[in-house]
């Protein structure tokens, strides 16, 4: 009599398990579908204008209001006039005092919202939390409302027409020491106690074991504090009265005139007010989005 033998079943182990899911083919829902379009189209909507400021720098005085995407004929005019015509001198004061502006406020924002966020988040004393509120409360006042105090404060310092008059107001924000006191908060207790124990002092603490670990905070204050700085206008205009003195933002309002504009030459010196910020953020994009992530995270 001829048996047979019965095979038993295999049964497939956890991690083959896992592979067969992870080779699976991601299926597209319809409502996934619905949001991908939606997004893409979103993209599309908020880059359209920056595309074409950008291809309308390229283009003729006489061909910029076109509305042809595609610059016809294209030029280099636009730059060059920029770099080397008439006004070329003026332009680069413009650059080198908008990255003094930006470059300053970026690194004194830094700098002192770290000190200031240590303070809040990792160390006790008398008033804490009512100095803290006090902090954030600034938050909620409109710049525009400040702008004449701060203006009067300036000018009794004699800080205005100068490029410290752009620095000193904006050395620390309140978004500066949020970002910076929420980001310590999360880092453990732990490592200050082992670095005293060790003998190091508060300072040596901080400038040694706390400032390396909040690198991802410190990039995104920076990058705000840069982009804040270097798109700023309404400040530079009030408080700058000679055009050696004026910002980047505040020198383009002048390619505009009273009866004609040249829209060429101001969206060519547009898109080189936009360059520093792309080329920066797409740089430490990393940091800043693990810097602003995790400075929510403290529930402290």
């Amino acid at each position: 009599m001829a048996t047979t033998v019965s095979q038993a079943p295999t049964r497939a182990t956890p991690l083959a398990s896992t592979f067969e899911e992870k080779s699976k083919p991601a299926s597209l829902r319809p409502g996934r579908i619905v949001l991908y379009v939606v997004l893409t189209l979103y993209g599309l909507v908020s880059l359209g204008p920056f595309l074409f400021a950008l291809l309308s720098s390229f283009k003729t005085y006489a061909d910029v209001l076109t509305p042809s995407l595609i610059p016809h004929p294209f030029t280099l005019g636009n730059y060059q006039e920029i770099f080397g015509g008439a006004s070329s001198s003026l332009f680069f004061h413009y650059i080198s005092n908008s990255l003094f502006y930006a470059i300053g406020a970026a690194v004194l924002n830094v700098l002192l919202g770290s000190l200031a966020g240590y303070a809040f988040g990792r160390m006790e004393f008398f008033g804490k939390n009512v100095l803290f509120a006090l902090t954030l409360a600034v938050l909620m006042i409109p710049s525009q409302l400040i702008l004449i105090p701060k203006f009067l404060v300036a000018d009794s310092l004699g800080l205005t027409d100068n490029l410290a008059a752009l620095i000193v107001p904006a050395m620390v924000t309140p978004t500066s020491v949020f970002l910076m006191t929420q980001f310590l908060k999360s880092l453990p207790k732990e490592l200050e106690e082992s670095a005293m124990i060790d003998g190091c002092s508060r300072l040596r603490t901080f400038w040694q074991i706390i400032l390396p670990l909040a690198r991802p905070a410190m990039t995104a204050v920076a990058i705000f504090s840069f982009q804040g700085a270097w798109n700023d206008f309404i400040w530079p205009l009030i408080v700058q009265s000679h055009e050696e003195n004026y910002t980047l933002t505040v020198g383009l309002a002048f390619f505009k005139g009273l009866h004609y504009t040249e829209y060429n030459l101001l969206l060519a010196g547009a898109a080189l007010n936009i360059l520093p910020l792309v080329v920066m953020f797409f740089i430490f994009q990393r940091y800043f989005i693990k810097g602003v992530s995790t400075a929510g995270l403290a529930g402290r």
